[in-house]
């Protein structure tokens, strides 16, 4: 009896330290692992490969880290699993976090990162769900359905995160369809707005999976081929803001995140680098330092080898029309496809001179009377052949403004990666890249809609928030792209915009979601990037001269004639007056004597290649509206800058 009340004593204080009490588990127990047929603790093989990984001569470093290995960054872009409604799936995030870091570092991180679908895994996988799920499962489904069909885990640029699954009830889940349908694993929207399933789509495989614990396990598979996905006791780091994270008499795993890498703390010793699934506002810039041997983060431990990706490098991209009409396996689209196209008529997504002065905006407007612009140099001996900022990996991801729904947002999406662009290149490629939320831009910035907009009004709003609230535009963590704008609601039957709020509001600027049962909040505190001068250019000498110097910018094109791209340098004379869409530029080339831009597109990486396109010098008027705009200050931990928010922002809202 004596022990018994001693033991229940230990076990409330226990509790009442880590909050177990108070926090709903996302990690299923094993026989919950066990009845989705999910093996505990699994591996692919009978004998794991990761026996065969060797530990390094002399012992492991002191510090070691795949986001700053010599000097290189290898870790993906952060997100956040609780928006735009909360969702339990930091099981899914844990996972494709550490597969998209792997895939990286593969690539040598060369090239633009890919992101990987979260909600493929919620729709299809059947190892997990918005209510929790499992630490190897969505390993085991991938490997399975890479050996059965060749194909793997969507690409998130045709299936994005919408922190749903078939039972969720939260915000817009239960008016919509989560099922494992062709439109539920990779889509496109067309201009009618209905969701088009892609029959061949961009896709990760893994050949090999499995499960570790322990700290010198954990280590070595680290340090060998990269991050892993980990169960932890989440509760003691709900209000973490920074530091090294201890706690818990008794650690229970109710949580998973990804393990990138370890430190030592010269007070507290060995500790893990972390990587959580709730967005940048949270602990070290979405970041926590976990010590060695707490918080139940060495019991349970998972690991994915990449076997196969689409990526430009290896020649096996999947080419799609803005449609979904997808080539076959021979290279060929069908041959009534230029009808079906054709027979469209395209809605321009760029306000006229007319609609922007309505806006209070300046057409082809300057942010000063003599523009910056005019004193960049013109390196001596002229512009080179050929120069890129995608060749030099400092371009962010590609993105899809097609999807969950038809939007015409290009204006938004143009300025907001050419934005995104010139940060990480103010940050020499250092750190995860920052994504900056065109949603944000949608909500609150009086420069068009899912109706079109204009690529100098979203600058000019961007610089007028700045300097009158000394806050610019949200970070994708906390305000993701839904597709929707306050005027577009109505526009399709299963839209997911219909009987949600559009409003410029705090929530609809940044938010999180705490937890089951309590309301999303907004928060007055978030990571964001204002700018400190923008402008409007035109011509080739002024397009080269401002790229090479600041880098990417947005640019208006004729798109009708590019629906059905699907690689090679594309020529087609357009006037101005056939503007009809944007897009951003990054560069520019030169082959077999023609000389091209390089565009980035926003109809995702099944289009084009690989999301881009060669456009001639002078086709589709693409050097006759352009603008740009200079980042000013950035959240970003280099900087020191980031007010760190709780899991559910109640110390920002």
């Amino acid at each position: 009896m004596k022990f018994s009340i001693i033991a229940s004593t230990f076990i409330a204080l226990a509790a009442g330290a880590s909050g177990v009490s108070a926090r709903k588990s996302e990690v299923l127990s094993r026989d919950e692992h066990e009845a989705l047929g999910v093996v505990w603790m699994g591996n692919a093989t009978e004998r794991s490969s990761h026996e065969d990984l060797q530990d390094p001569v002399g012992g492991y470093p002191d510090a070691f880290s795949w986001c700053d290995k010599d000097g290189v960054n290898y870790c993906t872009p952060s997100l956040n699993q609780h928006i735009p409604q909360y969702c339990g799936s930091c099981w899914a995030h844990g996972s494709v976090s550490a597969l998209g870091d792997r895939i990286k570092i593969a690539r040598n991180a060369s090239g633009v990162d890919i992101a990987l679908s979260v909600q493929h895994i919620l729709n299809c996988a059947g190892v997990g769900s918005c209510h929790g799920g499992t630490v190897p499962g969505p390993y085991q489904w991938l490997h399975e359905i890479s050996e059965k069909t060749g194909t793997g885990l969507a690409y998130f640029s045709e299936n994005p995160y919408l922190a749903c699954s078939s039972e969720s009830e939260e915000g817009f889940c239960a008016d919509n369809d989560w099922s494992c349908s062709d439109a539920n694993v990779a889509a496109t929207a067309s201009p009618s707005g209905g969701a088009v399933g892609l029959k061949r789509y961009p896709n990760a495989t893994i050949s090999d999976y499995g499960s570790i614990s322990g700290r010198n396990a954990m280590q070595k598979e680290i340090y060998n081929r990269g991050p892993i996905a980990c169960g932890i006791d989440a509760s003691p780091i709900e209000d973490y803001t920074g530091g090294i994270a201890k706690g818990g008499f008794f650690p229970m795993v109710d949580h998973v995140i990804s393990v990138v890498g370890w430190g030592t703390d010269p007070n507290e010793g060995g500790y893990w680098i972390v990587r959580n699934s709730w967005g940048e506002a949270w602990g070290e810039f979405g970041y926590v330092r976990v010590k060695f041997g707490h918080l139940a983060i060495e019991q349970q431990c998972a690991w994915a080898v990449p076997e196969d990706f689409s990526a430009p490098e290896r020649d096996n991209l999947v080419h799609c029309t803005e449609g979904g009409v997808c080539e076959d396996k021979n290279g060929k689209l069908p041959t009534n496809v230029m009808v079906l196209q054709g027979s469209l008529k395209r809605k321009n997504e760029r306000l006229s001179q007319k609609e922007v002065e309505s806006l209070g905006h300046v057409w082809r407007g300057n942010a000063t009377e003599r523009s910056s612009h005019e004193d960049l140099p013109v390196p001596e001996g002229g512009f080179p052949a050929s120069f890129s900022w995608k060749e030099k990996n400092l371009v962010t991801l590609s993105l899809n403004q097609h999807i969950p729904q038809y939007c015409g947002s290009c204006w938004a999406h143009g300025t907001t990666q050419s934005l995104a662009d010139r940060i990480k290149i103010a940050r020499n490629g250092k750190g995860p890249d920052v994504q900056l939320s065109v949603q944000h831009m949608l909500n609150c910035g009086n420069a068009g809609s899912c109706h079109g907009g204009d690529p100098g009004a979203a600058f000019a709003w961007i610089k007028n928030i700045s300097d009158t609230t000394g806050s610019g535009i949200a970070y994708t963590t906390n305000k993701p792209y839904l597709a929707c704008s306050e005027d577009s609601k109505n526009d399709y039957k299963d839209s997911i915009c219909r009987n949600a709020d559009f409003t410029c509001n705090a929530l609809n600027t940044a938010r999180t979601c705490g937890t089951f049962g309590e309301e999303c909040v907004g928060i007055n505190r978030y990571p964001n990037a204002t700018v400190a001068d923008y402008g409007s250019i035109q011509g080739v000498a002024a397009l080269q001269k401002e790229i090479y110097n600041r880098g990417p910018i947005a640019c208006g094109i004729d798109a009708g004639p590019v629906l059905n791209y699907t690689g090679g340098i594309f020529q087609h004379e357009s006037k101005a007056s056939d503007i009809d869409h944007s897009i951003s530029v990054v560069g520019w080339g030169e082959e077999d004597g023609v000389s091209y831009w390089e565009m980035r597109n926003s109809w995702g990486e099944y289009w084009g290649e690989n999301g881009y396109a060669r456009i001639a010098f002078g086709s589709l008027a693409i050097e006759e509206m352009c603008n740009w705009a200079v980042p000013g200050v950035f959240t970003a931990p280099e900087l020191d800058n980031q007010y760190p928010c709780y899991e559910d922002g109640s110390n920002c809202n």
